[in-house]
């Protein structure tokens, strides 16, 4: 549903202890930009998807969030790291407010926009099969889920998160996934598909 743009900037990480990335995108575009100078920088991830990207890119993770949320990110890091400098890398729009929470516990943190989404667009003849299960993965998915079709009865919505739950519309009631991993959303739905 999304289209992503890595936008092209100078980053120096030799003034930060750790580095905050919520988002396997937000790992892909920061090798992109920095040529991989970022791999030195130990990662703080929100969650094991993140943090798998990381390694697999060649960085080393030094926390994963115990749950994949900004707010819970930000108040670990402020516990558990409460002396780092941070330079939070991100996309241009974002949900979680980590880096005022961060502040507002005393903590360092700059921010860098790495990357911006953009709705891709469909026609009507790509709308989902009727019954189908349908997993949004964040707030920005739903936007552009709904720019593009109107919600068919048939369909079920499985969100991962709250925050995602809550961008729906009114007239759609999604099944809230029991993590944040996408896998296990996946395993959820096949749940709801037999039901």
């Amino acid at each position: 549903m999304i289209r992503f743009e890595t936008i092209p900037q100078a980053i120096d990480f030799s003034g930060y202890d750790g580095l905050i990335l919520t988002s396997k995108q937000g790992v892909v575009a920061l090798d992109e930009v920095s040529g991989g100078a970022w791999r030195e920088t130990p990662v703080a991830a929100i969650g094991k998807m993140t943090a798998r990207e990381v390694e697999k890119r060649g960085g080393r993770v030094i926390y994963i969030a115990t749950k994949a949320y900004g707010d819970v990110l930000a108040r670990e890091l402020a516990e558990h790291f409460p002396q780092y400098r941070w330079l939070y890398s991100r996309p241009k729009v974002v949900v979680s407010k980590i880096a005022k929470d961060l502040r507002d516990a005393g903590v360092e943190v700059d921010e860098k926009i790495v990357y911006e989404t953009s709705c891709k667009r469909y026609d009507e003849g790509e709308k989902p099969a009727e019954g189908a299960v349908l997993i949004f993965t964040a707030p920005s998915i739903v936007r552009c889920f709904f720019e593009n079709f109107s919600w068919h009865e048939s369909w079920k919505a499985v969100a991962i998160g709250h925050k995602t739950a809550q961008a729906f519309p009114d007239a759609v009631t999604p099944e809230l996934s029991p993590s944040t991993s996408i896998d296990e959303a996946i395993d959820f739905s096949k749940h709801l598909v037999h039901h």
